[in-house]
């Protein structure tokens, strides 16, 4: 089905309003895209990034870290890592020293699960970006990056 763009539907007079919008609007569709595609899966898209998360840090991490690199507030992450950990995907074991501290770590089923969808998650991301020529990708990660930073700033008035 066919969506109206952003723009198309919401004007605004403020040129960097519309243009942020524009990303959060994205964000959204990028959300339910993945909701859709992730339905024929094992895993949620959240239990995916997760694993992802996992995979690319090569080694456990700590809860705290996971949240940090998900954008999960602390109570949210341990709903889902208790949920992982239920189905068998990831691990939890107490930090030698800190009993509060847990390291949250891939098993086996869970790198299976991770193999099972990265490549058709993939082929979906390279055909939502294939709208893009490479050097256009690099500058959207690019800006993207800076609003990152500016939205950063903002959090830490």
């Amino acid at each position: 089905m066919k969506h109206p763009h952003y723009n198309e539907v919401n004007r605004f007079a403020n040129p960097a309003h519309e243009a942020l919008m524009g990303v959060w609007w994205s964000g959204l569709k990028l959300k339910r895209a993945a909701r859709t595609f992730f339905r024929a899966h094992a895993v949620s898209d959240t239990q995916f990034n997760a694993l992802v998360v996992l995979n690319v840090a090569g080694r456990p991490l700590s809860q705290r870290e996971m949240g940090e690199r998900l954008l999960v507030d602390k109570s949210d992450l341990t709903g889902l890592v208790d949920r992982m950990e239920k189905a068998g995907l990831v691990e939890r074991r107490a930090v030698a020293g800190d009993r509060r501290r847990h390291a949250v770590s891939l098993t086996a089923a869970g790198r299976a699960e991770l193999a099972r969808s990265e490549p058709d998650y993939a082929a979906l991301v390279n055909r939502a970006m294939s709208a893009f020529t490479r050097s256009e990708v690099a500058t959207l990660t690019r800006l993207m990056v800076k609003l990152h930073d500016s939205i950063d700033e903002l959090e830490n008035l």
